[in-house]
């Protein structure tokens, strides 16, 4: 069966011609789809759940067969997601080819209603309308954001209500004498279970939106506001469905303690005894050592002549290698760490799970910036990763983090087939590791090294074999990790390497499964953001007479601070910096959240947001001049005046420059610098 599919009608497209047949009402298999489209189109299969099952690329022109079932089918190009079919279509050509079905369900469903009107008149009800006539009056963006907190109070999942219960449970348990009866006899395990399934099934992305959008059907007139308010309930859902989620995982955590504890109490009596027994061995064999050594020392005292001289005294140097504590417990369930199951990828990996800090993540995608831009000319590069391990010793299993990323120096030779760090990166790595140390009081080690295979594929090759055999620790060899990345992927697809159990290294034919330095690199950015702490940053705002909603606050970090002090030292005039970060919407206001300011036109994963500005004097129209080249992009101005070495700065309002001084904050910058020492 062809089915011809027109596009957007002002895009310059053509059709799409999709080959299927019907499996069902809502299924159906594609067997090909040709593009007799000007663009080439990503083709995204989705399922009943409307998740993605699968995708390809369809150059103009092309035709490619795909034997998959699908509810839905999607295109996208650089500039355009639309839907090719959906599931009422397929409804609509099942009943055109299944008469009798339809009529059969037609009558069913009369019937059914007939018997539902029969049972209203013997059992009348008042009925209770969900979504209550629309309100007529305009209100304001903001009284409509609080009649939706209010209504939120009667979610049974999202309430403060149910959010404080779940800490009301926390410190009853803790209270308790009895931990865990109390946690059996109110079944809470149990509890935990059915909220996290509800949690999950009740609030994705989809469910959000359609929340959303039935709440604000009720006002069907124009809101006054100049922001969005289903952005801003949406955040509000988000927000809740975070400290629901925090207040289960905190009682998930507690309970796991309290099982943890019930096991060590089992065994405490006999690990009690075994001490004893053993404390008893320990003194035996000292006191035989003691006297053994008395006996010696009074041998040598008689052989020895008389000199007149006390006996020589011999001090024996002795070196020992103090270990710092062995542990991740600050990684497991921490949501700056993205978590790998080994058995996704491997079916026999000494490694059981990875943890991998949002900062390695980005610094590892920020490594391989320069090679995306040059596309043409790549090399291979690669860096080595610090973290921390435990070794499960019954099953001989490792679980391992990756935080912090060491690059090699100027002696490290990358071509696009060879790969040599040289001998600096071990200078390197020895001094950061010293430092982790120290400032932690853990043990960090080399977790894992990076490279890049350009071009040519994931795959672990001898040299890099040989590799992993040079850096694996002398003894605990098996935690680990190789990544290898192909950067030149859409993607940039990276497949992972550990050791097995054997001790050997899995090759490409075991991987079950390779992973996405894009994707991985979304959920750095955005899991950042969900970590924020107001009390961490500076609001630089704070002493403005007036704010604008969409400028509610310029939050500067201590880093930023530092920036701004290190840019002023060169005492260069004009625009001497950009403003990287990114935005929060709470409660309909936005806050601007500052991470650096920079020479640099690269954001490193941050937005622009601002413009950094020196001078004599506040001129406002050699200001517009200096940031004219980002006109449209910036939401602030940031300017340092010289003579009185403060900081003044002006928000961007409906894409102008204010003019109105009621808007402007001035801060002095040996203020914003004591406020850094402090926080630090």
């Amino acid at each position: 069966m062809n089915v011809f599919v027109p596009l957007f009608a002002d895009i310059d497209w053509r059709d799409v011609v999709i080959e299927k047949d019907l499996k069902s009402d809502s299924v159906i298999r594609v067997k090909s789809i040709k593009n007799n489209s000007d663009n080439d189109i990503k083709i995204i299969l989705r399922d009943h759940n409307n998740d993605v099952c699968y995708e390809v690329e369809i150059l103009k022109g092309e035709s490619k067969t795909i034997n998959k079932e699908c509810s839905r089918i999607d295109a996208n190009t650089s500039s355009v997601n639309t839907s090719l079919w959906n599931k009422k279509k397929t409804k609509e050509e099942w009943d055109k080819e299944h008469p009798v079905a339809r009529d059969e369900k037609i009558k069913e469903k009369k019937e059914a209603e007939e018997k539902k009107e029969e049972e209203k008149k013997e059992n009348p009800v008042v009925p209770i309308d969900p979504n209550p006539d629309p309100i007529k009056e305009e209100v304001s963006g903001e009284d409509v954001i609080k009649d939706y907190k209010n209504e939120l109070e009667k979610d049974s999942l999202l309430s403060l209500s149910a959010i404080d219960n779940d800490k009301n449970i926390i410190n009853s348990i803790g209270k308790s004498e009895d931990k865990v009866a109390y946690i059996d006899h109110h079944n809470l395990k149990g509890y935990i279970k059915e909220k996290s399934e509800e949690l999950t099934k009740q609030y994705t992305d989809e469910e959000i939106e359609t929340k959303a959008d039935l709440f604000l059907k009720r006002y069907d007139y124009k809101i006054k506001s100049d922001f969005n308010c289903k952005d801003s309930i949406k955040s509000i859902i988000k927000e809740r469905l975070e400290m629901r989620k925090a207040t289960i995982d905190q009682l998930k955590n507690l309970i796991d303690t309290v099982d943890r504890n019930k096991e060590t109490n089992n065994y405490l009596p006999i690990g009690i005894g075994v001490i004893v027994v053993l404390v008893g061995l320990i003194a035996w064999i000292i006191l035989l050592a003691k006297k053994k050594k008395d006996g010696r020392k009074q041998d040598n005292i008689q052989q020895s002549p008389d000199t007149g001289l006390s006996p020589a005294i011999v001090v024996k140097k002795t070196t020992s290698t103090v270990l710092k504590e062995q542990s991740i417990e600050n990684v497991v369930n921490n949501k700056a760490y993205y978590k790998i199951e080994c058995s996704e990828f491997c079916d026999d990996s000494a490694v059981k799970s990875i943890y991998i800090k949002n900062t390695c993540i980005k610094a590892i995608y920020n490594m391989y910036a320069d090679d995306l831009r040059n596309p043409n000319n790549p090399k291979e590069d690669g860096c080595m990763v610090l973290g921390r391990w435990i070794c499960d010793e019954v099953e001989k299993e490792y679980y391992v983090s990756l935080e912090e990323i060491v690059l090699p120096g100027n002696d490290a030779v990358f071509k696009e087939y060879e790969l040599n760090f040289g001998g600096k990166i071990k200078l390197r790595v020895a001094e950061k590791l010293r430092k982790l140390r120290k400032e932690s009081n853990l043990q960090y080690d080399l977790t894992c090294w990076v490279h890049s295979h350009p071009g040519l594929g994931v795959f672990f090759s001898n040299s890099d074999s040989g590799v992993q055999m040079q850096l694996k620790h002398p003894t605990h060899p098996n935690f680990l990790i190789a990544i290898v990345v192909d950067i030149l992927t859409p993607q940039q697809e990276f497949g992972i390497f550990t050791f097995k159990h054997d001790s050997t290294i899995n090759s490409k034919n075991d991987l079950k499964k390779m992973y996405s330095l894009e994707e991985l690199y979304k959920w750095a950015i955005e899991s950042e953001r969900f970590s924020y702490k107001p009390e961490d940053y500076y609001n630089s705002l704070s002493k403005a007479d007036r704010v604008n909603d969409n400028c509610r606050s310029i939050m500067l970090s201590n880093g930023a601070i530092i920036d701004i002090s290190s840019l002023v030292t060169g005492r260069n005039t004009g625009l001497s910096g950009l403003a990287y970060g990114y935005e929060l919407r709470n409660n309909g206001k936005t806050e601007l959240i500052i991470n650096s300011i920079s020479k640099s036109e690269n954001a490193n994963g941050d937005d622009l947001l601002g413009c950094f500005v020196i001078g004599t004097h506040c001129d406002m129209q050699t200001i517009r001049n200096v940031m004219s080249k980002y006109a449209g992009e910036i939401r602030f101005v940031m300017f340092y005046s010289m003579p009185e070495e403060t900081v003044t700065l002006i928000p961007v309002i409906n894409n102008q420059m204010s003019m109105d001084s009621k808007y402007f904050a001035e801060e002095k910058l040996e203020d914003l610098k004591i406020w850094t020492r402090r926080k630090r």
